[in-house]
């Protein structure tokens, strides 16, 4: 398990991206990430890198090309 910043790291995604991806409901809880913590105001996630990679892989491949001018 490893840290947002240590995911946004490997991945190349700012901290931020994580987190649109978390509320878009893209990347789920107990799937991509644990929290650790309890009664904090923000959470302390862990991740699973291989998860939310090939996550955000099968989406970009599935997602629709720009058309070529």
């Amino acid at each position: 398990m490893t840290t947002t910043a240590e995911v946004a790291a490997a991945l190349r995604l700012s901290k931020n991206t994580l987190i649109r991806l978390r509320a878009s409901d893209v990347l789920r809880p107990a799937i991509h990430f644990i929290n650790i913590g309890r009664g904090e105001q923000r959470a302390c996630l862990r991740w699973d890198l291989d998860k939310v990679e090939e996550t955000l892989a099968r989406r970009s491949k599935s997602l629709p090309r720009p058309s070529k001018k």
